[in-house]
């Protein structure tokens, strides 16, 4: 199943980008070092269902899938034909489009904390509109927050140091809490107590799995400081559920942020909750962008909706990812590889823990470029995003390349020639320290 493949024009292209473009990539999470530079694709030219074609004509089965957004497949045609459908009545008016009000009504529907919502265009923009919007409500200063928000200041400002361009007085407005530890984050609302506007946190990861318990328990901590609670649905939604990880455990936020699958990737981003909270935020702040009724992507939005709504992808998903999951580790088990799937079925990562963490990141590189060779595209630990779209013959070839990798692996660790075995390519110290 290995085969010899060309990178050269995804090469070529890559050179001319890093001289144009700040690190090469539009998304740090793609950018071309985060896999295998030199013996993994770079540039896409074509997609269908669950494959993706690269610029140099080569196709593979992909769980990359946009880091996301493509839940129902590459081109899905009833998507397709609601976009041209639209395209031939216009994109972005001066008036409002009646789609803003369908797409609106099928989110009340789907969604259970959504009694009123706002569109925007991805992740940092909702989740930046949900922090705005608890402090205004709420007239608190403090933000909680336990995960990954974006790159806005609001969020930015948290962690290890302040980033470059960030003011430091914001670092002052939010604080974080050990993930999953209720006593954590009830001693951080104590401490900031009266001052909390919002806690937010993301109901899943790929790497862990989380007891329904924890979640009643952030919802009464916040119930019980007069604090909002907001979950970030961007990855969750329309993959744990329909209703995103709300739905899945059965507890309702205040506020919630949802992209990437509402509209199988098309540019949406939806901040929805009580209409309390969003008409008094709204009256009171101003959150617009122009794009907000672009009419190519709210029909998008309306056509996957209906398909979440009327077939079992859900269901599909879960099912495709238990049976990848379940044949990773018994692959890995058989080639004495410790490769582990962690999380959701939908979107699970894995680990790979050889006692020496340089192994460990050499293999890693070794299995995307080994993968890659037989036509299968992952992402370095993961998420493994699974679509409506991968079926039995895709999940086949996918575990039968990743037999074949895990071989090769095995083989090189045994006889400590795993650099020997990597074809990567050096492109440009300037981007390799790129963030």
């Amino acid at each position: 199943m290995s085969q010899d493949r060309s990178y050269d024009e995804s090469l070529k292209l890559y050179r001319k980008a890093i001289d144009l473009i700040p690190g090469g990539s539009q998304t740090n999470s793609k950018r071309p070092t985060a896999f295998a530079l030199g013996a993994f694709p770079i540039y896409a030219q074509d997609a269908e269902g669950a494959r993706v074609q690269d610029v140099d004509g080569n196709w593979y089965i992909d769980y990359v899938l946009g880091l996301g957004p493509i839940t129902l497949g590459y081109c899905y045609p009833a998507v397709d034909e609601a976009i041209r459908e639209q395209l031939d009545r216009g994109i972005t008016y001066g008036l409002l489009s009646p789609l803003e009000v369908e797409v609106a009504e099928q989110i009340t529907e789907m969604i259970p904390c959504a009694e009123m919502m706002r569109f925007l265009k991805g992740g940092a923009e909702v989740t930046q509109a949900a922090a705005r919007m608890a402090r205004t409500f709420t007239g608190k200063p403090m933000i909680l927050n336990s995960g990954y928000r974006g790159w806005a200041d609001t969020w930015r400002a948290q962690g290890a140091g302040i980033e470059g361009g960030v003011p430091e007085p914001l670092g002052d407005l939010i604080d974080g809490w050990t993930r999953y530890d209720l006593d954590s984050l009830a001693a951080k609302l104590e401490e900031h107590a009266g001052q909390v506007a919002m806690v937010a946190l993301d109901p899943a990861s790929g790497g862990d799995t989380v007891p329904a318990e924890y979640h009643e328990g952030v919802r009464e901590l916040c119930d019980d400081h007069d604090a909002l609670l907001m979950y970030d649905e961007i990855v969750t939604g329309f993959r744990m559920a329909a209703g995103g990880g709300q739905e899945y455990f059965g507890v309702t936020p205040d506020l919630a942020c949802f992209a990437k699958g509402i509209a199988n990737g098309m540019p949406l981003g939806v901040v929805c909750g009580r209409a309390d909270v969003m008409s008094t935020a709204f009256d009171e702040t101003v959150i617009s962008v122009t794009y907000g009724g672009e009419a190519l992507s709210l029909a998008a939005a309306r056509a996957t909706m209906r398909i979440y709504a009327n077939e079992p992808v859900i269901d599909s998903i879960w099912d495709t990812g238990r049976t990848l999951t379940q044949g990773f580790e018994r692959l890995a088990e058989r080639h004495d590889v410790p490769l582990k799937c962690h999380g959701y079925a939908p979107m699970s990562s894995q680990t790979i823990d050889y006692e020496n963490p340089e192994l460990s990141a050499d293999v890693w590189t070794l299995l995307l470029q080994e993968m890659a060779r037989r036509g299968v595209l992952l992402r370095r630990g993961g998420l493994l995003f699974i679509t409506y779209s991968h079926g039995d013959e895709e999940i086949e070839e996918t575990l039968s390349a990743l037999d074949e990798s895990l071989a090769v692996i095995a083989e090189a660790v045994d006889r400590d020639t795993v650099k020997d075995h990597l074809r990567v390519t050096e492109v440009e110290e300037s981007f390799r320290s790129f963030a």
